[in-house]
């Protein structure tokens, strides 16, 4: 597999320095905004990874293990290293905390979170004043969770960590959906980017608020065995089954694969199909709903949806729309190993009937696969393994890619007093928000 990845990236680094006299900005195929020098260089960057990089899949280790995942975190946090500067931060800032409502700017240092950028707050970032907090939460807990608290309170201990206390580190963070280009590519966390153009942004992966919101650790991931007895596979029926709300698609491919279009395609079916999809929008099922049918229909929303690692952890197939987003964890899920893909091409969603029909006639194989896709979850996705995550991240990043020491907080910055400190009014207050609104 990699023998084919090295050859793409050596086509596309020598297709860029075939143009590599350019000076104007590539907009062919949508792809705007990226100049040729900037994806020269990416392409540089990618095929030396790809060159000294190996990946396997091994769903037989112990679970709660991010060592495969470590090579996500090696590709995002190389083209910064030793690249980021504190004027770089502080721009990154700006632009995803200031000039944007869906964003913020963090620092931890002291034994302290701090924000460096504006507080949280309807009036400015509607709806994704929630969203900050998740994150705040998140980071809470990603920076606090030391051995000795989680000692302390009989939790989980990540052995592996080098360290007990996480380096000083400021960044930012993007709360959006769909990031556009940038020509900076200015570093800042978030849970997707275009596949397509993964230089575009200056995007560093990360697990992302989906779980926190959906809850699904505890409606979930916790609930493996109960689920399993519950909706043993020869017991559930052939259909897939899907409910979705009308968020618009963002992106290339917005006016072509929006769900709006999937389910009008499907609502007027050949009568060959009837009875085996049960797909419509707005009329909501619950999940135990779902795991009556071996078929999961997932479409993503503006970007990446949180309900395809909902799905996963089912134990049906989920039916997935050929992903157009990237997440930190997608480069190691197999379509035809740990979910089945359809909509190859734009313009011909009816591709899934050719799915369903291969998977109706191989059913020991799709059972593998809706037992491959749970297992996988619960061994990279599950909170244990996110916290790792974080944690390691932050620490290449830190160690690698800062070129500057965080040794006071910032200017005008905010605490962040997390649940179970003593708080002080002026501080931004985790744990009042969360029970309020989580």
């Amino acid at each position: 597999m990699w023998s084919i990845i090295i050859v793409f990236a050596a086509t596309t680094l020598a297709a860029v320095q075939a143009n590599g006299n350019a000076t104007t900005t590539t907009t062919t195929g949508g792809g705007g905004g990226v100049s040729v020098e900037t994806r020269l260089e990416y392409a540089r960057d990618a095929l030396a990874r790809e060159m000294t990089t190996e990946s396997k899949v091994d769903d037989d280790d112990d679970e709660n293990d991010i060592d495969l995942l470590r090579e996500q975190i090696e590709r995002d946090v190389h083209p910064f290293k030793g690249k980021v500067t504190r004027e770089m931060t502080r721009k990154a800032g700006t632009k995803y905390a200031e000039k944007n409502h869906r964003g913020f700017a963090f620092a931890w240092t002291g034994g302290e979170l701090y924000l460096f950028s504006r507080r949280p707050s309807k009036a400015f970032n509607g709806h994704h004043e929630r969203l900050i907090y998740a994150y705040l939460c998140d980071l809470c807990e990603v920076f606090g969770k030391t051995k000795k608290t989680a000692l302390d309170q009989h939790d989980f201990v990540d052995e592996a960590a080098e360290e007990d206390v996480l380096p000083p580190i400021e960044m930012a963070l993007s709360t959006f959906d769909y990031n556009p280009p940038d020509e900076e590519r200015l570093p800042v966390l978030c849970f997707c980017r275009d596949k397509e153009f993964p230089e575009e942004t200056g995007c560093i992966l990360h697990p992302g608020f989906g779980f926190r919101n959906n809850k699904i650790d505890e409606t979930v991931y916790a609930r493996r065995e109960e689920f399993d007895r519950d909706f043993p596979w020869s017991k559930k029926d052939e259909k897939l089954v899907g409910r979705f709300s009308m968020y618009p698609r963002l992106g290339r491919h917005a006016d072509v694969r929006a769900r709006k279009n999937f389910v009008e395609w499907a609502e007027n079916r050949t009568a060959f199909e009837d009875g085996f999809m049960d797909v419509k929008m707005y009329s909501k099922i619950s999940l135990r709903e779902h795991m009556e049918h071996k078929y999961v229909l997932h479409l993503d929303g503006q970007g990446h949806s949180f309900q395809f690692e909902e799905k996963l952890g089912l134990n049906s197939v989920v039916v997935s729309e050929k992903k157009l987003f990237q997440t930190y964890f997608s480069q190691f899920l197999k379509p035809n190993v740990h979910y089945l893909e359809f909509w190859e091409e734009d313009t011909k969603p009816e591709d899934v009937l050719d799915v369903l029909r291969y998977a109706r006639t191989h059913d020991e194989e799709m059972q593998r696969i809706a037992k491959n896709g749970q297992t996988f979850v619960h061994k990279y996705l599950t909170k244990k393994a996110r916290l790792r995550y974080y944690r390691e991240l932050f620490r290449r990043y830190a160690k690698e890619a800062m070129t500057y020491k965080v040794t006071e907080k910032p200017d005008d910055a905010i605490r962040v007093c997390c649940p179970g400190r003593p708080c002080e009014e002026e501080d931004i207050h985790v744990q009042r928000y969360a029970t309020q609104h989580f």
